[in-house]
């Protein structure tokens, strides 16, 4: 009787067992029966990578790695199968970079969003939907540290080009070159060193000479402008000779006309006088007329009386 309590408690003991562990192998390969399977595309390496490794979105965990495997068509292109928790955002602008946990090197798979594109994502068992793995930034440093390593090999080439034995002989000779410029720079300084010290001096006689030539700049408008107003009043008078040319000819061309207008006022005062001394002898021919003058020796009516008379 004993020996059967022992035999049912190892018996129950066993059962129990089995089942932690079966638990503790579906917690650690996670249940797969609410996931979606996606294809991350990789073309460079996946160093650290593993099986199980953690798949997370923006941080969060939403899956995980289930197979890494090279392309059937083309080797230089990686696989890697992701399983994704259902109702996870998937869609099409996702990409994906691999992420490193601390210290210990391992990798895992880091899923983002480029607000690109936000239709989902299909995928299927069969056709499971691609998503690009793209370069890390510690991918990208080693590029551009692979890159810096590269120019600095050939810039240390061309350094060496630079620095051959020609090169340094023609640089030695303009090193001496330079030394003997240098030199000679050095004795023009010194000759022109009194020139220096003079030249105060010569700036204040500079300075004086400027100071006595100014009323003489001023002189020199003055007489500008004077010359200026001479020159206007020797053009006023050409122009009034002109003008008195032009009233000359005028006069000359009216001398005739002037002469024969007073040879006609002379004629006319002649008359007048004759007139006005008719006048003056007999008043009354005004009114009656002129009295004929009285007939003379030989005329008809002529009397000694009238000479009497």
């Amino acid at each position: 009787m004993e020996n059967r309590a022992h035999a049912l408690s190892a018996g129950l003991f066993l059962v129990l067992l089995c089942i932690g562990l079966l638990m503790m192998a579906i917690k650690l390969t996670g249940d797969t029966s609410e996931q979606r399977d996606y294809l991350v595309v990789s073309k460079t390496s996946v160093s650290g990578l593993s099986l199980n490794a953690p798949v997370r979105l923006r941080g969060v965990d939403v899956g995980k790695v289930k197979s890494i495997q090279f392309s059937a068509i083309d080797p230089h292109v990686i696989l890697i199968r992701i399983g994704v928790d259902k109702g996870t955002p998937i869609n099409r602008g996702i990409y994906a970079q691999l992420g490193f946990a601390g210290i210990t090197g391992r990798s895992f798979v880091q899923l983002d969003d480029d607000g690109n594109h936000r239709e989902k994502l299909p995928t299927s068992g069969d056709e499971p939907g691609r998503i690009e793995l793209r370069p890390s930034f510690f991918d990208q440093l080693g590029d551009s540290g692979q890159e810096l390593l590269r120019d600095a090999g050939q810039a240390a080439k061309r350094v060496n080009t630079l620095l051959n034995d020609q090169n340094l002989n023609n640089l030695s000779l303009m090193i001496s070159n330079l030394k003997t410029a240098a030199g000679r720079v050095a004795d023009l300084a010194a000759e022109l060193k009194p020139t220096l010290k003079a030249l105060p001096a010569i700036t204040a006689q500079t300075d004086k000479a400027l100071s006595r030539a100014t009323p003489l700049f001023a002189n020199l408008n003055d007489l500008t402008q004077e010359i200026r107003a001479r020159v206007d009043t020797l053009d006023r008078i050409g122009r009034s000779a002109d003008d008195l040319g032009q009233l000359s000819q005028g006069i000359n061309d009216s001398l005739p006309h002037l002469h024969e207008m007073i040879s006609d006022f002379s004629r006319s005062s002649h008359v007048l006088d004759s007139v006005l001394s008719d006048i003056k002898e007999q008043p009354q021919s005004l009114l009656f007329g002129r009295t004929p003058a009285p007939p003379g020796p030989g005329e008809h009516g002529y009397s000694t009386r009238h000479d009497t008379h």
